[in-house]
């Protein structure tokens, strides 16, 4: 059973990332659901000018919830926005290097190994191929939804943006139950 967990994950990884390759280069979905910032806003020139660290950045956000009427300020902020969240790396880099492709394929593979192992665990209460695709599938969709609609609910991400993520997980989740439902099964003589 441990040589087809590794030949599905390992197959499920190549797929997702080809399929990642099609989702994100080729078909440009991101580009549906994701807007560049207009004329790069003041952010990105005040972010520049102070130094600061790459890091995740919310505003509002004080820096200390303990000092008094930080909470009040904080709410003071939030009624009347705007609201950001943002993901800043202050150093640039190329933006397709094969060491970030290297890592998405491992990224891949830990997922699929994770969800291969999971499956092997429920094989011999699985023996389609169609319960077993089916399980698979709905992993899928438990991550899609557990991530993403927390996502919109807790830090405002916008419903297309969720969507995009939740029809790229699911397409790679596709690629996984496909692939997976076909190799880790339980052989009826084993134990």
């Amino acid at each position: 059973m441990a040589g087809r967990v590794l030949l599905a994950s390992l197959l499920s990884a190549v797929l997702m990332f080809v399929w990642g390759f099609l989702f994100w280069g080729v078909l440009n979905f991101g580009g549906r659901f994701m807007q560049p910032l207009p004329a790069e806003l003041d952010v990105l020139a005040s972010l520049r000018q102070s130094g600061a660290p790459s890091g995740m950045y919310v505003y509002p956000m004080p820096a200390d919830m303990s000092k008094e009427g930080a909470a009040e300020e904080f709410d003071a902020k939030h009624l009347e926005g705007p609201i950001l969240q943002m993901a800043y790396q202050a150093e640039g880099t190329k933006p397709m290097l094969p060491s970030k492709f290297a890592q998405g394929l491992g990224h891949y593979f830990a997922v699929a190994l994770l969800t291969s192992c999971l499956l092997a665990l429920a094989a011999r209460g699985l023996p389609s191929f169609a319960g077993r695709a089916m399980f698979v599938l709905l992993l899928s969709l438990l991550a899609a939804v557990w991530s993403n609609v927390g996502d919109a609910i807790w830090w405002f991400h916008s419903r297309e943006y969720c969507l995009g993520n939740m029809a790229y997980t699911m397409g790679a989740g596709l690629a996984m139950a496909l692939v997976m439902a076909a190799i880790v099964r339980r052989d009826p003589d084993e134990a």
